[in-house]
């Protein structure tokens, strides 16, 4: 039985691989006669943008084996989107198709992409010249639409700058793509126009004659219809009327006379003339057209010229001239409002934005932005608001770049960002890269975290987040630091990553900030670590990443792991300077080991190139050795300093030097120091006082405290403040002069100056160390308010271990005096830290 059923098994199973065989062989069949006929794959739709890989992956076809092997075009491609441009190139120069003369539709435009979102786009325009002359027109005009629908206008720029170099002409479709993403922009749209071949596509004219209509500008209109055929010409004249009369004066009974194409041609060569800054040149090319031949468009291509070349006196005479011949118009007033701001004669600018509008001229919004950028410039916050105001009153709304001039401004506080940002939504513009950028960096420059979600969340709405560069994603991340935000820091990093957009060393800096500002240093150290296990990221890994870090430990006092991160720095080849040296000496002065200075010192001297110290490094080495009780070897350093005559000691050394002095109790040299630092001409500041005051208090030579204040006031015009006030009350304590402590309060009061919490437990316990317990009393409801004194200002309170001390003094927290004097103060009175302002918040620099 047995045999049978294995014989019969062993058919079934030969049946059943012959019928297999046949329906295997088939589609092979059916896929070769596919191939053959289609001659490529059905690839999906690919992703939206063309800088990203969002969209779906196109499906590989399986080779033999199984296993998947991608294309070269793939392979490039992949390449492109990490960000690896040189080695896109390079894998772009060995398809068959770019040998045979032109890089594949497939591949090209991403290409051009890639090299418009380097982070240094002439380094990548000089790698990408290799490939000149073998794109085709198309691949860039999908690059062009694609950015011009995506309102990314700085790609759009750059695409236009590298067409020439890479020798790509540009379609009608990529140049009305180009015309209506800079149609506010009037100097790319002149670039445009006197760059396009003649006669100029009807949908291109049309786009920038559009735009000359909404700008109010009639000289590039003027210029359009001198290079449209004549077919187009009557489609595009009522355009260009409607661009001439916006800018004619009401009245004036003159209309737009277009000039010949000996004038266009004529008005070029005068432009070029100016660029290249000669003007004698353009001056008599001017004089060539005659008195009875020139025109508006003449008249504002010498004033370019003029302003290019920086005569405002010859400006100033053409544009009288053309005033009186009634040939100024708003491109006038503007290209002369320039050649004022470029001299910094703002109010003669100023005038002429108003005489635009007693002329019957309507400003564009480049009458508004030269002068609005000068203000901002000028730190004119209160000047550049009044111009905003008188933009709007004159009909000519903010826009995106009306904004941008406004967020650059370094003095903007949190409300002004505010207003700005809802001029922003009033535009109803979509936010470009470079523009969220500068939205970014002014929400963390002022602190307008809520804002900066806000714009977050809407630039991601409008797929802006697809777009985003290493450097705007760097300005988010140091934003979200400042916040202490660290998981959305680390969210930020995590989406930059998974877009594939390569990280720039700035990009890595402001990550490993943002950690060690947050004491996140071990997560800053394992970050940079990984990016050194990438061949592609090592050497972003650089000296000042590694400084940063160290700073970190050193903030901390690891010692260990500051000199190991050293050892790891100079293992990898990143030579340390003067910062990395000096945050290591800082860490060795803050964790009292100063016993390693002598080997770094050598290291410094011994780098390659040698490290100079600067005067923080003699400032460090000084206060280091001062803190651990070394004066004598600190005063050597400054000599050793002073003898090289590179550097002579400051407030800070002088300072550190007497705070040095104060802990060794060594008056007499501390005078002597005094001394020379009046005489070197470094004025001493409240700190010098309470370093002076604090030490003749430890040596018991009060008077000479007094008379030093008293000299160091009248000399300096210095006005005593409440730390040093401080110190003074507590050397009266400490020599026995209570009364002296009691009467410098009194004085205190009457010159106004406000005691802190700190001044008030030096005062209530030096009175109960001395035995006065009612002073104590009333000195502490003085502290609180409630006392007869009352000083003006805040109520600072007292401390908790003070008002412990207080009560036991009243014979314990259950005494009837102790509860009474408990409730009269009042909870809010006490300080629980128990610390007062002090030594820390006098040091000023």
């Amino acid at each position: 039985m047995a045999p049978i059923i294995e014989m019969m098994t062993a058919v079934n199973a030969v049946e059943l691989l012959s019928v297999v065989w046949v329906e295997a062989t088939m589609a092979m069949v059916a896929a070769l006669v596919w191939f053959s006929v289609s001659g490529s794959v059905v690839l999906a739709k690919g992703s939206k943008n063309l800088t990203s890989d969002q969209g779906k992956r196109s499906p590989r076809l399986p080779c033999a084996g199984g296993s998947e092997q991608p294309t070269p075009v793939q392979i490039a491609t992949k390449a492109l989107r990490q960000g690896r441009l040189s080695e896109g190139i390079a894998l772009t120069l060995q398809l068959p198709e770019t040998l045979a003369g032109h890089v594949p539709a497939s591949i090209a435009p991403r290409l051009l992409m890639a090299a418009v979102k380097a982070s240094n786009f002439e380094e990548a325009l000089a790698d990408l010249k290799v490939l000149a002359g073998k794109f085709e027109a198309r691949a860039l005009e999908a690059a062009i639409l694609e950015a011009s629908k995506n309102k990314d206008v700085a790609a759009c720029r750059q695409l236009q700058a590298l067409s020439v170099p890479m020798m790509i002409s540009k379609t009608p479709r990529a140049l009305e793509a180009l015309a209506r993403v800079h149609a506010s922009d009037m100097a790319m749209l002149r670039i445009l126009v006197e760059d396009a071949e003649a006669p100029l596509a009807k949908c291109f004219a049309g786009a920038v004659l559009e735009a000359c209509a909404a700008m109010h500008e009639i000289d590039l209109a003027v210029d359009v219809f001198e290079k449209v055929s004549e077919m187009d010409a009557a489609a595009l004249r009522v355009v260009a009327e409607k661009a001439s009369q916006s800018v004619c004066k009401p009245g004036a009974g003159k209309s737009l006379k277009h000039g010949s194409s000996s004038d266009v041609t004529l008005a070029k060569e005068i432009r070029a003339c100016g660029k290249s800054r000669d003007l004698n040149g353009a001056l008599k090319l001017f004089d060539q057209a005659g008195s009875q031949s020139r025109s508006t468009f003449l008249y504002n291509a010498i004033l370019e010229a003029c302003t290019e070349c920086g005569s405002t006196e010859k400006a100033v005479d053409y544009f009288s001239q053309a005033g009186s011949d009634g040939f100024a118009d708003v491109v006038s007033y503007n290209i002369m409002m320039k050649c004022y701001l470029a001299q910094g004669n703002q109010p003669a600018a100023a005038r002429l934005l108003e005489e635009l509008s007693e002329k019957g001229l309507s400003p564009s919004h480049s009458s508004y932005h030269g002068l609005l950028d000068a203000r901002v410039c000028a730190y004119d916050i209160k000047g550049a608001w009044k111009l905003v105001a008188e933009m709007k009153a004159g009909g000519v709304p903010p826009n995106m770049i009306t904004c941008s001039i406004l967020l650059k401004c370094k003095a903007n506080r949190a409300n002004e960002v505010s207003q700005i940002l809802e001029m922003v939504d009033a535009t109803e513009q979509k936010m470009d890269d470079i523009f969220f950028a500068t939205v970014v960096e002014a929400c963390a420059r002022t602190n307008c975290f809520d804002l900066l979600s806000k714009q977050t969340d809407r630039f991601a709405r409008e797929g802006g987040s697809l777009a985003l560069t290493a450097p705007t994603y760097g300005s988010m991340i140091k934003a979200y630091g400042q916040m202490w935000d660290v998981k959305r820091v680390w969210e930020l990093w995590g989406e930059m990553t998974s877009n594939n957009v390569q990280p720039t060393a700035i990009t890595l800096g402001c990550m490993i900030e943002a950690l060690v500002s947050n004491r996140r240093t071990a997560e800053a150290w394992r970050l940079a670590q990984q990016m050194l296990k990438e061949d592609s990221t090592r050497p972003l890994v650089n000296t000042v990443i590694y400084s940063t870090i160290i700073k970190g430990f050193a903030q901390m006092k690891e010692i260990g792991k500051v000199m190991t991160l050293y050892d790891e720095m100079r293992a990898h080849g990143c030579h340390a300077n003067t910062i990395t040296f000096n945050t290591i000496l800082n860490a060795f002065a803050q964790g009292g080991a100063m016993d390693r200075v002598p080997a770094l010192l050598e290291d410094m001297k011994s780098a390659s190139p040698v490290v100079e110290p600067d005067i923080v490094t003699y400032s460090t080495l000084v206060k280091g050795f001062c803190n651990t009780g070394c004066l004598d070897r600190a005063l050597q350093i400054v000599k050793e300093m002073q003898s090289s005559s590179k550097y002579m000691p400051d407030e800070v050394m002088y300072n550190s030097l007497l705070d040095g002095c104060a802990k060794e109790q060594r008056p007499d040299d501390a005078l002597k120091l005094f001394d020379e630092m009046k005489k070197s001409g470094v004025p001493p500041s409240n700190y010098t006082l309470s370093m002076l005051v604090k030490l003749m208090g430890r040596c018991r030579r009060l008077n000479q405290a007094f008379t030093l204040i008293e000299e160091i006031t009248s000399e300096f015009k210095l006005k005593v403040n409440i730390q040093v006030y401080t110190c003074l009350i507590t050397a009266c304590f400490n020599n026995r002069q209570a009364f002296k402590a009691l009467a410098l309060h009194d004085q205190i009061i009457k010159e106004g100056v406000q005691p802190d919490e700190m001044t008030y437990s030096v005062l209530v316990q030096g009175c109960l160390k001395a035995g006065l317990v009612d002073k104590a009393v009333q000195l502490a409801k003085c502290a609180c308010g409630v006392g007869g004194l009352k000083g003006k200002g805040m109520r600072p309170g007292i401390g908790e271990r003070c008002l412990a001390d207080l009560m036991s003094a009243l014979g314990g927290a259950g005494s009837s005096a102790a509860k009474a004097l408990k409730a009269e103060l009042g909870e809010c009175c006490v300080a629980p830290k128990g610390k007062g302002k002090g030594k820390g918040s006098s040091k000023g620099k």
